[in-house]
């Protein structure tokens, strides 16, 4: 059985009783850890903020209702706005630096390897560049595979915005990575 077949039905349980919140908590925390994670690059800070945010989910499932928006997009908006609460915080980041080593094949030779932690560096960097909603649209489309309407509606904007969002933060990331600021230093 696929959760988004029988999600509604399994919203309505949760709703009258939490103890049917699991199946929801178990298909949506791979997909909302990744997502804040790569919004503050932090382990422990992506966990605790991941907690806070099933946490707000249950506590408010009662009032979740089923207007043009899935729950997914209504956990995902819960998840962009701690985010951003956290950012307004502006309590202090630290990045975790050992999360940049990449599995190598035995095929795989050491250059490309380095080649590829180089890249992937650059691309982190560049990314942390964009506005908040580039970086949120570019995620949410491209890293968590979900629709432009179903991006809109976790933005709050229109599907128009969330295109333009999409496409002047990929031309900024070709700008930076092809011949800005990263390339100059290779």
């Amino acid at each position: 059985m696929l959760i988004e077949e029988k999600e509604q039905e399994i919203v309505f349980k949760a709703q009258q009783n939490p103890a049917f919140f699991a199946p929801l908590y178990d298909h949506y925390f791979p997909k909302v850890y990744n997502y804040v994670y790569h919004r503050v690059n932090n382990t422990q800070l992506a966990e605790d903020l991941v907690a806070e945010i099933f946490y707000k989910a249950l506590a408010n499932i009662g009032s979740f209702k089923w207007q043009n928006r899935s729950f997914a997009c209504w956990l995902y908006a819960i998840a962009r706005n701690q985010v951003i609460d956290h950012f307004r915080r502006r309590e202090p980041l630290l990045l975790d630096e050992g999360n940049t080593v990449t599995i190598v094949s035995k095929d795989d030779n050491p250059e490309e390897k380095v080649l590829q932690d180089v890249t992937r560096e650059e691309l982190l960097k560049a990314i942390g560049t964009l506005s908040p909603d580039q970086q949120d649209a570019l995620l949410f489309r491209f890293r968590e595979d979900l629709k432009i309407k179903e991006i809109a509606s976790i933005l709050n904007k229109n599907e128009g915005a969330v295109k333009a969002l999409i496409f002047r933060g990929l031309k900024k990331l070709r700008k930076k990575l092809e011949g800005g600021e990263y390339s100059a230093r290779l």
